[in-house]
Formats: structure tokens, sequence, C-alpha cells
């Protein structure tokens, strides 16, 4: 059976725990308890020598990375499709996958911040930073979005990658990025109405996440 390594507050592993879902592929789900830096423990980094997750264990084989993850279980299980047959689709798919890793999730990091580490200091001006550029891969999105139901298409992986941080803006504040971008609204509706993504929603617990500072939007 399939093992993945995941925590429940870290946005990456959702990807695949969607995806696993969406496949329904049996598996077993181990939770690294990353606030204890068991990622960073000599058993963890014999798995990922780089201490991140999620991880995929498949008998003898080790697949570290998202990207990587999604596309291995696409090719070992590729009903339900996640990834067009069609060779251009599939190169849209993977830029849109990679564009919600290389642009979204380091604005993500400096955003979140203050929840993850309540009462460590954090850089408001990095903060604002952060904001702005969500707010401008929002922007890209809403553009694309525009005429489709979907990021390529029908459902896919493109999809997959971005669900795990646009479901939760609202929950950490930056809801009114959402309520000004009405196809990015419409999206996470209808992604949210799928039940894996439902089923891995991360735990309803208060977050303390401050707003940015007081420039206007």
């Amino acid at each position: 059976m399939l093992r993945l390594y995941w925590h429940p507050f870290s946005i990456i592993p959702r990807r695949v725990r969607i995806a696993l879902r969406e496949k329904q592929i049996p598996h077993e789900e181990v939770e690294v308890d990353v606030l204890a830096r068991a990622h960073k423990a000599p058993p963890f980094l014999r798995l990922n020598p780089f201490g991140q997750i999620p991880v995929l264990q498949d008998g003898d084989l080790v697949i570290c990375e998202s990207v990587a993850i999604l596309e291995y279980l696409e090719e070992r299980l590729p009903t339900p499709c996640l990834l067009s047959p069609d060779i251009a689709a599939r190169a849209i798919t993977r830029q849109y996958m990679l564009w919600s890793g290389d642009y979204l999730n380091e604005a993500w990091e400096k955003w979140i911040a203050p929840a993850i580490r309540p009462g460590a200091p954090y850089d408001v001006g990095a903060r604002d930073e952060a904001h702005d550029a969500i707010a401008a891969h929002l922007d890209v999105l809403d553009r694309r979005l525009a005429a489709r139901d979907w990021l390529v298409d029908e459902y896919s992986l493109a999809d997959v990658c971005y669900a795990p941080v646009l479901t939760v803006l609202e929950r950490v504040g930056l809801g009114h990025l959402v309520a000004s971008r009405p196809a990015v609204a419409a999206w996470i509706t209808r992604v949210d109405a799928r039940p894996p993504v439902r089923e891995t929603a991360p735990p309803d617990v208060p977050l303390s996440v401050p707003p940015r500072s007081l420039r206007q939007d």
C-alpha cells in the first residue's frame, strides 16, 4: 500500500491527498510532526535528504516533491484522468502546476508566518509585499478563469495544485482578494464542492493572522 508523509497545516501535501482521493487509491497517511522538527530528524531524512513533505512511499520506491508525486500517481492510475491526453493541454497543465508553487508559495509563507510562529517578530513590509504578490497572482488566475470553469479545459492537476491555497484565503485574512475577483471566487465554489477537496480541508482551528499594514489596497 502507498504511504504518504504529510502534516495537517502544510498546504503542499494536501495536493497529493486530494489526488489520491480523486483517484480512490488506497493509501496510508503518516503525519510528520513538523512543529517538533521531525522532518529534520534522521529517520525522515533517510526518505528525503532535504527534509521536506510530502513524501510518497510505494514499496521500495520513495518519491519526493509534490509535482513528481502527482505525475507518478497519474501514470500509475490514469483513470480518472487528471492530465489531458492532448499534448498542448498537458503542457499548460504542467505550467500552472509549476506556477502554483514557483510564484505563490513564497508569498503565502510570508503572509502566514505570524500564524505559524505566534509571538515571533515579523517583517510588516514583507507581508505587504506578500499580500500584493498574492493579489497579482489571483489577477492572472481571474483572467484565465473568466471564460472557463477550470484552469485547463477539464478539472485537472492544475486545479488540484491551486486548491490548497485558494480554498483557505478567507481563513487567513485574504477573503477580500477573492471577493474582488469573481472568476476566482466562482472557481473556489466549484472546487470546494468536490468531496476530495472538502475531505482534505485543514483543521478548523482559529488562526491569528494579523492584517496587512494600514497602507491602502
